[in-house]
């Protein structure tokens, strides 16, 4: 999760472990030396990957802070939904703050791996803002971050393919700046967002991404920069998106992602049902056609 907010928390922490990776320099509020190391061995490697596939470099030093508690967490990152925060990123002071009760609910190795490179990603992307640019849109934030990282399983995806089917997605100018506080609509636009990343990268490949940020950070406003590499503006991007992953039948694939296997199986039983009764009639009415046909025995006075 990225966020340009500034926290003034951060004088106010108390370091329990620290260390110094690259240009990081990893602290923590709690001990947990043993993640303090983890973290720093992740940070530089994350960091150059996504530098090569971004097209950007991160400039100067850069700080992550592990909050060992959840309360912790929430002074460091105020105004942030936290039911499914692993990590907030603060672009604009090259800080990212790291949950480490809610990564450690989990598999310790993905969680970590996962939010370490998110969270670097939006540090990253957040150099076109601190170059004195315009940030670029948080869908395209957000969905580069998912895009470069990976993701956890926190929202159910169903309510996303509904939407999908519904045709009820957000329009990506409304995630321009922020996203829906439920968490259902929330994990709607999470997936919508890395959705219409994988079909640029999939449609015109990974060095649009690199050029859209290239050309941002030379101070070219988004739509712009996103025209000149994309081959067409926004808007029509993104009814192409859309109508690429509209199904083919939208009803059934409502129906598919709404109605559990149990209700499934349910409609499944009374539509055979149906089916049956429906052709027992008919065969009834065969029946007594035949039978009718015999005692009149061909005699149209009958």
């Amino acid at each position: 999760m990225g966020t340009p907010v500034t926290s003034g928390l951060l004088a106010l922490l108390v370091c329990g472990a620290t260390a110094e990776a690259g240009q990081w320099r990893v602290e923590s509020d709690g001990g947990r030396e043993d993640l303090v190391r983890q973290v720093a061995e992740a940070l530089p490697r994350a960091q150059q990957e996504l530098e090569e596939k971004l097209g950007l470099a991160l400039r100067g030093h850069a700080l992550a802070v592990l909050c060992c508690s959840t309360e912790s967490f929430r002074r460091a990152t105020p105004g942030i939904d936290h039911r499914h925060t692993l990590g907030v990123a603060m672009p604009a002071d090259k800080v990212i703050y790291l949950n480490c009760v809610g990564i450690e609910r989990g598999s310790l190795l993905e969680p970590v791996s996962i939010t370490v490179r998110h969270e670097v990603s939006h540090l990253i992307v957040g150099e076109v803002m601190r170059r004195g640019y315009r940030r670029v849109p948080l869908w395209f934030d957000e969905g580069v971050a998912v895009w470069t990282s990976g993701k956890l399983p926190f929202y159910d995806r169903s309510d996303y393919q509904r939407a999908v089917a519904a045709g009820t997605l957000y329009p990506l100018a409304e995630l321009t700046d922020q996203f829906p506080l439920g968490p259902t609509e929330r994990g709607i636009a999470y997936e919508q967002s890395e959705s219409a990343i994988r079909f640029l990268v999939e449609s015109r490949g990974e060095e649009a991404i690199r050029t859209i940020l290239q050309a941002a950070g030379r101070g070219v406003e988004f739509p712009a920069a996103f025209q000149q590499a994309v081959g067409m503006d926004l808007a029509a991007f993104e009814r192409e998106w859309l109508k690429a992953i509209r199904p083919s039948v939208p009803w059934l694939s409502w129906l598919l992602h709404t109605v559990s296997l149990f209700g499934l199986m349910s409609l499944l039983a009374l539509y055979s049902f149906w089916v049956y009764r429906r052709r027992r009639r008919r065969k009834y009415q065969e029946w007594e056609a035949a039978e009718r046909a015999e005692m009149g025995g061909g005699n149209p006075w009958l």
